[in-house]
């Protein structure tokens, strides 16, 4: 069996061409996510699902952060590694574009892990 992938942006790019991964991306981002109230609208299409859902959940985040909603509550759900967390305060991006694009990495992870067991 392949080596299943990591989160990083490298490990999960040669995913994102792969339609069906994408879509099944975009519904379980939509089942974790939604029950938060975080909604988005997704074209069905695949090679700008990435584009779309980041610029509809990133506010999204920036508004549960500023709320002082529990975020750790959503990270827990989709499953993000709490190091990752950690570590993105030290990057150059907004904390709610890092903490987008690890809960888009990690529901990414799981579709292509979950398509990897089955082969």
């Amino acid at each position: 069996m392949e080596n299943l992938p990591k989160l990083t942006e490298t490990d999960l790019k040669p995913w994102f061409d792969k339609p069906q991964l994408i879509l099944d991306c975009a519904a379980q981002t939509q089942k974790d996510l939604g029950q938060y109230g975080i909604e988005f609208a997704f074209s069905g299409n695949a090679e700008t699902v990435y584009e779309e859902l980041f610029a509809q959940i990133q506010p999204q985040i920036e508004t549960i952060l500023k709320k002082g909603t529990s975020l750790m509550e959503i990270l827990y759900r989709v499953d993000v590694d709490e190091a990752k967390v950690k570590i993105i305060s030290h990057e150059n991006e907004p904390y709610s574009a890092s903490i987008t694009r690890l809960i888009l990495w990690r529901e990414l992870q799981k579709v292509v892990t979950r398509f990897l067991l089955r082969k």
